[in-house]
């Protein structure tokens, strides 16, 4: 008997520890965290479209040459097996420079806004609740998708303008 009071003692307090260990996050916080994220899943949208762009509007190169080329992955052979001229390639390497630039930029201003608007050490613990707690990550996902969605709306009354 007092092995079995022991076994259920001791699964108590186990239980008690770890919900002690669940750290509990205000809704402040949440939408700190959710307006970086949602900023930054409409950036990288807004990359993409400039990026597709630019492979699509290119003079010199056509857009399913552009995805030869880059498959060739800078292999000179490879490179004139499908006879891409210096032109093509040029064209290629300035739309690469131009990504390459963008997502730098991108990189520093969302590393920015991590530290800046969220913290750098609430970032890390929420990134890590919202793995592990999915009570906090439902609260999370209610409070993103309200802000996405206002980010949709502005986006479009912007482009009506």
């Amino acid at each position: 008997m007092k092995k079995v009071l022991l076994l259920i003692c001791l699964v108590a307090g186990i239980n008690m520890v770890n919900a002690q260990d669940e750290t509990s996050f205000s809704d402040e916080e949440l939408t700190k965290y959710a307006t970086v994220m949602v900023w930054a899943e409409v950036e990288k949208e807004r990359m993409t479209e400039v990026y597709n762009g630019w492979i699509n509007n290119d003079e010199v190169l056509e857009a399913a040459r552009f995805v030869e080329i880059k498959s060739a992955n800078g292999d000179s052979l490879k490179l004139q097996e499908i006879e891409a001229t210096d032109d093509e390639i040029m064209a290629f390497q300035q739309i690469q420079v131009d990504y390459d630039s963008m997502t730098s930029s991108f990189k520093e201003v969302y590393i920015g806004k991590i530290k800046g608007d969220i913290g750098a050490g609430l970032y890390n613990t929420l990134k890590k609740e919202l793995k592990s707690s999915e009570g906090t990550k439902a609260r999370y996902q209610e409070i993103y998708n309200g802000l996405k969605e206002e980010s949709a709306v502005r986006v479009e009354d912007e482009s009506e303008e």
